[in-house]
């Protein structure tokens, strides 16, 4: 039995034998764990919850929200130590996350079902030998950006483009990247040097209707707006509870940003940049002019926190495999066998929030301690050792730009 006021409320809302279960429970409850998907696993009378919540017989709670109150767990370590956590407490945030992953789960099922097979990159899982594309590379003009296939609705609704800079309709896009009088959207965006157009036929898009209520279709600002930021969080790229930049289209969790986001710093009236554009915005005025490398590893990192936290979230974001997240003296079988002095990346942050490093050069230390360690560890395992070649040159490269370091003149250099 499901009581509709509680599913709108997001709390548990289907009794079965006086139990009360939340949608993602009573779908594991009924062995369909692994697919997360309760809108479309759960029917009534043959009809999924999914219709149901489309056609308004249902109400479904948004937990993609601007601006929240709660954080739920995430890459980054709190000032709280794992050891305070009551074994109760735990139980509840992960009940309480496996019910916002299911809502936030895309709206595969029906759409996802139409999905032709197709090769290449921005692919988005396989299924009994099947690529289910979801994500397409598109261009217009001299603007390029990535159409998700579960945020399209038609060319005027649905903001499905993500550029760098925002995210568009397919409509506003092509006004953005044609120079034509009178674009049309289906014919200028271009997928892999076709149009749009033979995605639709092909039945990759599917268009909603004119009558279609989904929030893609809404007119209201707060539907809009909500479509303003990514779903998913830019640096663990999971999804759940998510503070939104009110600069750029990034999303996160409020401790996978740094610094960690705390309550005070949101409210509904109250404008929230994340470091990339806080750091971009500043970049000009805290570095008038270029420095030598030797000159910003003597500087004291208390003046420059927003430079190491914007250099340690590109090397979180880079790790998608968390390699270097977590300590391997845990996970690694002889590890302390071979590296003396073992170092990673939540280690960093740690010491960093703890305000540990006192230069800039103590901070960097650690950071390559981690590179460094890799590459005698791995002395054997080619894909390890390059995996942390590639961290290491994206971090000297980042860190080159973002403290302004002069490049050295080749003479100079030849004289050394």
């Amino acid at each position: 039995m499901l009581n509709r006021d509680k599913l709108a409320k997001g709390e548990k809302c289907i009794v079965v034998q006086g139990r009360w279960f939340t949608p993602s429970g009573f779908e594991e409850f009924g062995g369909k764990k692994s697919r997360k998907n309760w809108k479309y696993s759960i029917r009534c009378r043959d009809t999924t919850l999914e219709k149901l919540i489309q056609e308004g017989h249902l109400t479904s709670p948004d937990f993609k929200r601007r601006k929240i109150a709660q954080a739920k767990r995430a890459l980054f370590s709190s000032n709280q130590s794992a050891g305070s956590i009551t074994g109760s407490e735990e139980d509840d945030d992960e009940e309480e996350e496996e019910e916002e992953e299911a809502e936030q789960e895309r709206e595969e099922g029906e759409r996802e079902e139409q999905a032709n097979t197709a090769g290449g990159e921005s692919s988005a899982g396989v299924s009994h030998g099947v690529v289910k594309k979801c994500v397409f590379k598109v261009t217009c003009g001299a603007i390029n950006g990535m159409l998700h296939k579960d945020r399209f609705a038609s060319g005027s609704c649905g903001k499905s483009i993500r550029t760098e800079l925002c995210w568009m309709t397919p409509m506003k896009f092509v006004t953005e990247g044609s120079a034509l009088e009178d674009p049309s959207w289906k014919k200028d965006i271009q997928c892999d040097g076709k149009p749009l157009s033979v995605l639709i036929e092909s039945k990759l898009l599917h268009i909603h209707s004119l009558l279609c209520k989904c929030k893609l279709c809404s007119s209201t600002v707060k539907d809009q707006h909500d479509q303003d930021n990514d779903d998913d969080c830019f640096i663990c790229r999971s999804q759940g509870s998510l503070i939104c930049c009110d600069k750029c289209p990034r999303s996160f969790h409020q401790r996978c940003h740094l610094p960690n986001v705390d309550d005070a710093m949101l409210g509904d009236n109250r404008t929230w940049m994340c470091t990339f554009c806080v750091l971009g915005a500043s970049q000009l005025w805290r570095y008038p002019k270029q420095m030598t490398y030797q000159e910003a590893l003597t500087c004291r990192i208390s003046d420059h926190l927003l430079e190491c936290q914007y250099l340690l979230l590109c090397l979180y974001k880079e790790d998608e495999d968390n390699i270097f997240v977590t300590d391997p003296c845990i996970n690694v079988r002889n590890y302390t066998s071979v590296i003396k002095t073992p170092m990673w990346l939540g280690r960093v942050v740690e010491k960093l929030q703890q305000n540990l490093y006192k230069t800039v050069q103590h901070f960097v230390s650690d950071v390559m301690f981690i590179f460094t360690n890799c590459a005698t560890f791995n002395r054997d395992n080619a894909e390890f050792r390059e995996m942390g070649e590639r961290l290491k040159d994206l971090f000297e490269r980042e860190f080159k730009s973002t403290f302004s370091i002069q490049l050295q003149h080749p003479a100079a250099s030849n004289s050394q």
